[in-house]
């Protein structure tokens, strides 16, 4: 929930692993011996990612093959690579192309201290790197191909509840890239001067997975609360508490009390589906002719709701192309801003009329969430992503809600509150909300 810091980056940096370790890992886990071992040279801010080329090996289909072993810096513990190690296997089950599991371990007490993955390598580039070389043609393959990724992912039968994924198919705790993570903890809440050592990943972020949106809020909510009592950067909030432990009550209430609440429960156009939520050219692997042989970082994937601001793959997509620099985007960009949108939605019309019309309807966040839903998904303004001005505040129209005072100025910016909806920027944009998730 804190911006990216220096140091999240500096751990891929690091010789994490010795070669002598890695070499014990393989040995062990599938009797083969890494004939050679290379970090990568483009390394992010979760994991050190080495690539692995293993000797031949009679009784192992992975011999003489090359993998990828991610080495994942302590973040969320267990729940993030549990998460993207089941969705794989899900995944590549439903015909979708992500790489093969070849092994990991969820837990960090291990040898190696670290939580770890390996993964089949997929040799081919990012469309980060080859679509400005694409013709429309291919471009359009590459729409087409999303399309179909699209499809497959709707239809994949996963728990419906908010949250994530155990290895076994069952549900798991929520996972969003705005929680508290360990490091944040020690940075901002254990140290000085803040000192507040008591707390942990459980008492600041939500550690279960939810039957209905109400019930997800609500347990963002609490944490949000938590966070504005107990922290001084926050404290100028602390008049916000009131009202917003009646919202909390409120989402919390009988549903004979409040039948709208239970009318958010019930619809079917909150029911949790399987998203990507990084769908991005950066995270699609693809040949020189646009077919895409492989989708990646699915660690932050989880189950929510089509209405999240991260969802929608297409979004994902021109979201990216928007980060490009004016000055050095190629020719197409603005084209490909300007239509790929409306070209996804025709095409998938055409593929899948049922599943396009039901997607339309669970987009549309103004007849899906009514007047008081509304106003819990916008409002709070402290619960929502960065923006230009952080006392361009919504005010929010439950009762005992009103517009909160201004901000001071001589507070930091990125201990401002945040305002617009729940949701958080892309990942590409390396910076977390302060208080903010992403559905």
């Amino acid at each position: 929930m804190a911006l990216l810091h220096a140091d999240d980056f500096a751990f891929a940096t690091q010789q994490v692993l010795s070669d002598s370790a890695i070499s014990a890992l393989f040995t062990e886990r599938l009797g083969l011996l890494p004939t050679r071992i290379l970090a990568s040279p483009s390394q992010g801010a979760f994991h050190k990612v080495y690539f692995v080329s293993l000797g031949e090996g009679s009784n192992s289909p992975w011999s003489g093959r090359d993998v990828v072993l991610r080495v994942a810096r302590r973040t969320i513990n267990k729940v993030k690579t549990e998460n993207e190690m089941a969705l794989l296997r899900v995944l590549r089950a439903a015909g979708i192309p992500v790489p093969e599991v070849v092994f990991f371990c969820a837990d960090p007490d291990n040898p190696l201290k670290y939580e770890y993955n390996c993964l089949e390598r997929i040799s081919y580039p990012s469309l980060a790197d080859t679509w400005p070389r694409l013709s429309p043609a291919q471009l359009d393959f590459v729409l087409d191909q999303s399309v179909d990724i699209f499809i497959k992912m709707w239809s994949i039968d996963v728990p419906r509840m908010h949250g994530s994924l155990r290895v076994d198919g069952t549900s798991g705790p929520v996972i969003e890239e705005t929680m508290w993570t360990l490091p944040d903890i020690t940075r901002y809440f254990h140290a000085a001067p803040y000192n507040l050592t008591a707390e942990t990943f459980a008492t600041l972020n939500p550690t279960e997975s939810y039957t209905s949106w109400p019930a997800y809020i609500c347990a963002f909510l609490r944490t949000y609360a938590h966070v504005v009592a107990i922290h001084p950067s926050v404290d100028w909030l602390r008049d916000l508490l009131p009202p917003l432990q009646r919202v909390i009550t409120i989402l919390a209430t009988d549903s004979a009390d409040m039948p709208w609440v239970r009318r958010l429960c019930d619809t079917p156009e909150l029911l949790p589906r399987l998203f990507h939520r990084d769908f991005h050219f950066g995270n699609i692997l693809a040949d020189e002719a646009g077919s895409i042989k492989a989708v990646i970082d699915w660690e932050f994937a989880g189950i929510g709701p089509s209405l999240a601001s991260r969802a929608s793959p297409t979004r994902n997509i021109l979201g990216y192309f928007r980060t490009l620099p004016a000055s050095s985007r190629p020719p197409n960009t603005q084209h490909l801003i300007d239509t790929w949108e409306a070209a996804f939605l025709a095409r998938l019309a055409e593929r899948s009329p049922e599943i396009a019309s039901q997607w339309a309807r669970e987009l549309d966040r103004a007849t899906v969430l009514g007047v008081e839903g509304g106003s819990v998904y916008y409002c709070p303004p402290l619960f929502s992503p960065p923006f230009s001005n952080p006392n361009d505040m919504h005010a929010n129209s439950l009762p005992g809600t009103e517009r909160p005072t201004r901000v001071p100025a001589s507070l930091p910016r990125d201990r401002r509150a945040r305002g617009g909806g729940l949701g958080v920027r892309p990942k590409w944009k390396q910076r977390k909300g302060l208080i903010g998730m992403s559905w």
